[in-house]
């Protein structure tokens, strides 16, 4: 799973492209110009992630800020729209970069060859980037009356789990699925509290816990989530593909699909 963050939004995919990305970054004269310090901030995690030989996660965010958003989609559009004129991505032309140059190519041979394996289609990917950075989410948004996602809702897909410190506690978490409860709150905010089975490893005993808690505003496509208690905004959510008594949003850094739990008659 390779996981690409930008702002509040995270995305996530099954194929490689952590890689790609920070590789076409590197290599694109404008980011190294127009950008010296984000250029050496993107090189010095791609060094790190060569060295560990992993590629799973990009925070854009490390180089990010309103000042260069304007300089970092230009240079995005650019290399969207080389992407079909540049040398093939094949293990022996990416080889050839200058990025590779005092490395362990043998080492760095492996690496390659692994991340262009399964790859993203790269059209794909730097829609999405383009999307994250000009409209602030990945996703395109449903736009729904906060009334039709009050109450009770069941992951069926999860990109992760939730997770309280257990350190401190006879439980241990059973499984990523969570129970989602939204409901009305006051002045046009909802409560929003996520909730996963654990067992006590003395009793075997399995129950509810809470895992996460916010108050919500529901408006634009949007979660805004508040903390619970000093109500400052901690981040918006999108909500998309809603449908069929299902949606999708993000809570933390992951994704969740919920569906409707039905009214028992």
């Amino acid at each position: 799973m390779n996981s690409l963050k930008i702002f509040d939004q995270t995305f996530t995919d099954d194929t490689n492209f952590v890689f790609v990305v920070l590789f076409d970054l590197l290599n694109n004269s404008d980011l190294e110009v127009l950008l010296p310090k984000e250029y050496n901030i993107l090189l010095n995690k791609f060094n790190q992630n060569i060295e560990f030989a992993s590629f799973k996660k990009l925070d854009l965010n490390i180089v990010l800020n309103d000042e260069n958003k304007e300089s970092l989609i230009k240079i995005f559009e650019s290399i969207y729209s080389n992407r079909f004129r540049s040398i093939p991505k094949d293990e022996n032309n990416v080889l050839k970069s200058k990025l590779f140059l005092n490395g362990d190519l043998k080492k760095i041979g492996k690496i390659i060859y692994k991340q262009l394996d399964n790859r993203i289609n790269e059209t794909d990917i730097y829609n999405t980037i383009l999307n994250g950075l000009k409209c602030g989410t990945f996703y395109e948004l449903s736009i729904v009356n906060p009334e039709e996602l009050e109450g009770n809702w069941t992951s069926i897909k999860e990109s992760g789990a939730l997770r309280i410190n257990y350190n401190m506690t006879d439980w241990t978490p059973l499984g990523s699925k969570i129970e989602l409860k939204i409901e009305k709150f006051h002045s046009g905010m909802y409560k929003f509290i996520c909730s996963t089975k654990v067992m006590d490893y003395n009793t075997r005993n399995v129950f509810l816990i809470d895992v996460y808690e916010s108050n919500v505003e529901i408006k634009d496509g949007f979660f805004y989530h508040y903390n619970f208690e000093s109500n400052k905004l901690i981040y918006k959510m999108p909500i998309y593909e809603f449908e069929n008594e299902t949606f999708k949003t993000q809570i933390a850094d992951f994704e969740f699909v919920l569906q409707r739990n039905k009214t028992i008659k």
